[in-house]
């Protein structure tokens, strides 16, 4: 039987932190290489999600850190038995809010966010969809623009009513409308609102990161009323008027969600709304593209990034240097908010009645 020392120096994980940046924190607070610990205490790449193998794993982190098994399983979301609903998680970890995670030492803690998780409503903090070819502190920006704060309860409260998968699939697709209104509506004042919040957040440059932190509080607006729509109902003829449910009441209530009649003419909601509920109609929701366990990181817990992917989003730092209005949502090579593709049928399942 295989010997564990304890180790000396004692560091809980964080709640929701991945089992590679606590490792790294282990590791950097013995002044040990992550690789040799992650050899020692044989992790590897990809976590097995066989429960013998997992209970193993976990004793084995108990023998060496003094944290009981069960503790590290309820921080640790890859030791959970049974798994988590992978697809309900962004597929990236990323830093925690700083002041949630003040008490945890040795560098910062990546974990894993629930898709509405935008902002820190209690610290202020920006935890929106990372780029993932940075890796950035997180912004106290709710000091700076007060309405995230709003949008962030907007999402939440749209989560808890119509489940994650609903959620998501308004979210993808009201930050898509939001993207590409930056490109019809110029000098509307909605598309001057926009302006003003990128003024103040990207003074030196695009950061995909804060680019939809600007548009945040309109797509959390309008994802509610997406989500809250049934785009499931057969459309009437020309698709207007179904007691509530037609294009018509859902124009009605975007107008109303990015502020009213005068922030934006009617054609260019209209004509953003028309596309998407015909394809909501007929078609499967939105779903995430990829999942935690099938994604790659390093072994201090940051995403591994392809080459095409680094250069896809300087392209798009270049655009937006010189027109202002990058990146068009449709872009393959970097969309936002993040990747999506039509759900499952076992994610689809996820909306709520």
């Amino acid at each position: 039987m295989t010997s564990w020392r304890r180790l000396p120096i004692p560091l809980a994980p964080a709640q929701h932190e991945t089992l590679a940046s606590w490792v790294h924190r282990l590791a950097t607070a013995h002044g040990l290489v992550t690789a040799d610990l992650r050899d020692h205490l044989r992790i590897g790449p990809h976590i097995s999600e066989d429960p013998d193998e997992l209970r193993a794993l976990a004793r084995r982190l108990a023998s060496v850190t003094g944290y009981p098994a069960d503790r590290l399983a309820r921080a640790l979301p890859e030791l959970r038995i049974p798994a988590p609903d992978w697809p309900a998680l962004r597929h990236l970890a990323q830093r925690a809010c700083p002041r949630c995670t003040a008490r945890h030492r040795v560098g910062p803690v990546r974990r894993l966010f629930a898709h509405h998780e935008y902002l820190c409503v209690r610290h202020g903090y920006w935890i929106g969809p990372p780029d993932a070819t940075r890796d950035d502190p997180p912004p106290q920006l709710a000091g700076r623009i007060p309405e995230l704060v709003t949008a962030q309860h907007q999402l939440r409260h749209a989560t808890r009513r119509h489940g994650w998968a609903a959620t998501f699939d308004a979210t993808a697709a009201a930050t898509g409308i939001c993207v590409n209104l930056r490109f019809s509506a110029e000098h509307h004042p909605l598309w001057m609102r926009w302006q003003r919040r990128l003024d103040l957040l990207m003074p030196a440059g695009y950061r995909r990161s804060l680019f939809i932190a600007a548009l945040y509080p309109e797509v959390a607006a309008f994802a509610a009323v997406l989500a809250a729509a049934d785009w499931h109902t057969p459309a009437p003829p020309a698709g207007l008027h179904q007691d509530g449910l037609g294009v018509d009441h859902i124009i009605v209530a975007a107008e109303q969600a990015l502020g009213g009649r005068h922030v934006l003419p009617r054609p260019e909601i209209s004509f953003a709304l028309l596309a998407w509920c015909t394809t909501r109609a007929s078609g499967p929701m939105l779903g995430p593209a990829s999942v935690y366990p099938e994604t790659s990181h390093r072994d201090d817990g940051t995403p591994r990034v392809t080459d095409v992917a680094r250069h896809a989003e300087q392209g798009t730092a270049n655009r937006f240097a010189r027109d202002g209005r990058a990146p068009r949502s449709h872009s393959r090579a970097a969309p936002l908010p993040y990747s999506h593709r039509p759900a499952t049928a076992d994610v689809s399942a996820g909306r709520s009645s």
